[in-house]
């Protein structure tokens, strides 16, 4: 596990996210402004650690997805920064074009940590964690964790970029170095611990 500082400067249009992750209603607002294509959701009260609050449901930003996703405000907010900040300037560097589409698996979903039958929920089940398996560059070349970690020199090096990136804005990180649950995928999320794996 490294211990990697959060960017102090990581911010939506100049609101930091330690003030979107305590203030619902202004990070709402920094989203909203952002011009990314999102609605609020209902609340779903926690019940036997399941359940959503202060969420949105994002169809889209500067990319598309392979399908829409439901999640906390801060945990939205944080990747509109990552995207911003880490994923796109990572493909400019590596491969000279733009990724424009995200592949993930999921946010919200009422399980356990790495869907074991018993234990500690997962960050999934509050709707507070993202599991990103891939990119699309604008040539149409798609970038796969499964493949690309440990694959061409490009893509592991634009990936590992991704992964260090990532453990400087979100909470908890988790890659395919970590266990063969994460070999196929990124787990990102914004719950109260801190880890870069």
């Amino acid at each position: 596990m490294r211990e990697v500082p959060r960017d102090p400067n990581a911010n939506l249009y100049g609101v930091s996210l330690a003030s979107l992750q305590e203030n619902p209603q202004l990070c709402t607002f920094a989203l909203g402004a952002s011009g990314h294509r999102l609605s609020s959701v209902p609340d779903r009260p926690v019940q036997q650690g399941c359940g959503i609050t202060n969420a949105i449901e994002v169809s889209g930003t500067s990319v598309n997805f392979n399908r829409e996703f439901t999640a906390t405000c801060p945990l939205a907010a944080a990747y509109a920064i990552f995207e911003a900040d880490v994923l796109q300037p990572a493909a400019q560097r590596h491969f000279g074009e733009a990724v424009v589409d995200v592949e993930h698996w999921g946010t919200y979903a009422c399980r356990n940590r790495n869907n074991r039958m018993a234990g500690p929920r997962s960050e999934h089940a509050t709707g507070n964690a993202i599991d990103i398996a891939g990119v699309t560059l604008a040539s149409g070349r798609k970038i796969k964790v499964e493949a690309g970690w440990r694959g061409r020199s490009d893509e592991r090096a634009f990936l590992r970029e991704v992964h260090l990136g990532a453990c400087s804005i979100f909470q908890g990180v988790i890659g395919p170095d970590h266990d063969r649950a994460h070999h196929d995928h990124f787990h990102l999320d914004m719950g109260k611990w801190r880890f870069c794996r």
